[in-house]
């Protein structure tokens, strides 16, 4: 649903309110992660987490930045679908880094400390940023999915198709997440 949100935020037309409303909705993501693992965040930690821009990648913020000016522009000429892929990836890094930020509580945090400050949040967000960009990566294998053998197919082709089209669409959100979850294993394995 923050995803959703996210997307939306990216459609207001002005410059700067969309980077704080997808700000504000990553500081809500950190903190109800944080909470439900019975973890606190300071305010240092929780803003260098919601920020929309990590601190050592200013050079991928202004290239982010032109990229979302040039599709909100081709978005507003009516030029279709090249305009919404800044919206789509940004909600996709929203959703990347508040399963990813999950992950981490559950599988990676090894202190047993109760709060999170600012320095273990730059390492946090540091990782999940590595990973979201090795999540492309070609070189990439997620888990695959085991199916059950399958029973025998009565189905016209027409019927096949459709059905292939929809259950396609349906795993893409596993297959999305499972490409999130071996690029953020391989990155903190790679950390050591």
């Amino acid at each position: 649903m923050l995803s959703a949100a996210a997307m939306g935020a990216l459609a207001i037309p002005l410059p700067i309110l969309p980077d704080r409303i997808v700000t504000r909705l990553r500081g809500a993501l950190a903190h109800d992660t944080a909470t439900r693992h019975g973890i606190s965040l300071t305010s240092d930690a929780r803003a260098l987490l919601a920020s929309v821009e990590s601190e050592q990648n200013a050079g991928r913020a202004i290239a982010r930045r032109a990229a979302e000016v040039i599709g909100f522009a081709i978005l507003k000429r009516g030029l279709g679908p090249l305009g919404a892929i800044t919206n789509v990836a940004r909600a996709l890094e929203v959703f990347a880094f508040g399963h990813l930020f999950d992950r981490y509580v559950t599988q990676v945090r090894r202190s047993g400390a109760v709060r999170i400050h600012a320095e273990e949040a730059r390492k946090i967000r540091e990782t999940i940023d590595r990973a979201f960009l090795h999540a492309f990566s070609p070189m990439l294998r997620p888990t695959p999915i085991t199916l059950p053998d399958t029973v025998e197919d009565l189905r016209d082709e027409f019927t096949r198709w459709m059905d292939s089209a929809i259950l396609t669409g349906a795993s893409l959100p596993s297959y999305v997440e499972r490409r999130l979850e071996a690029a953020f294993d391989e990155v903190v394995s790679h950390d050591g």
